[in-house]
């Protein structure tokens, strides 16, 4: 398997995991990171060809992860923190 297929597929996988732990959905993610839903769908499922390192951040910051963490292997937590967002 290419490396950037799997790089896509883990990060999407991990990121998943942060969004069940945080109970919210792919909807939400898409709104509080302004992406396209469609987007937020095929990168949680690995699928989005021309994933950037913007989106992985911006993706991040929203979960409330570090990005390495969405990185990282599998057989490793996510961890996931809570963050109240204040205007």
């Amino acid at each position: 398997m290419e490396q950037a297929t799997k790089l896509r597929q883990q990060f999407g996988e991990r990121a998943q995991i942060a969004l069940a732990g945080l109970e919210i959905t792919a909807h939400e993610l898409a709104s509080r990171s302004a992406m396209p839903l469609r987007r937020i769908e095929h990168i949680l499922l690995g699928r989005w060809l021309r994933l950037t390192l913007r989106d992985m951040t911006i993706i991040a910051a929203v979960l409330g992860t570090p990005l390495t963490d969405l990185l990282g292997p599998l057989d490793t937590a996510v961890v996931v923190e809570a963050l109240e967002i204040v205007d």
